[in-house]
């Protein structure tokens, strides 16, 4: 990877980091309606066009298309985000969809990751206790476990 491809990478991190920080904020306050217009936003300036794409995609395809670890965690938070959402709009069987999802990306971040990255592993982290593990294809399982040691 190029430097200038990592500094755009490394402002998209810091962007994102701002934005879940406020939509967080916004979902703690109750706004939901603006903590979702954000998450749009945000995930739409981020990803662009590719955005549509990306949510029709399982996270195996998803994760093709980002190529990058780091652009697969950003969007996973993304999906835990929308997956808190869910949940306070009563949402729960959509809440538990979008939180697996989050979580299978931050696995498949995780896969594609240097060892020992962090940020993708605590990502997944996050979530292994919101998921049923045993539900997930195989692949997902065993780096679950990785995880969990």
């Amino acid at each position: 990877m190029s430097l200038r491809q990592r500094d755009f990478i490394l402002r998209m991190i810091e962007q994102l980091a701002e934005a879940l920080g406020r939509i967080a904020g916004l979902r703690r306050a109750g706004q939901l309606e603006e903590a979702e217009q954000l998450l749009r936003a945000t995930a739409d300036g981020l990803f662009g066009p590719m955005r549509d794409m990306l949510d029709r995609l399982d996270a195996a395809g998803a994760a093709t298309l980002l190529g990058d670890h780091e652009k697969i965690g950003a969007y996973a938070a993304l999906c835990a985000e929308q997956a808190a959402i869910l949940e306070l709009r009563g949402q729960g069987a959509q809440a538990l969809s979008e939180r697996r999802r989050a979580l299978e990306l931050h696995l498949e971040a995780v896969s594609r990751a240097p060892e020992g990255n962090t940020r993708a592993e605590d990502g997944a982290r996050a979530l292994l206790g919101q998921v049923d593990v045993a539900r997930l294809p195989e692949r997902y399982r065993a780096l679950a476990a990785r995880l969990r040691v």
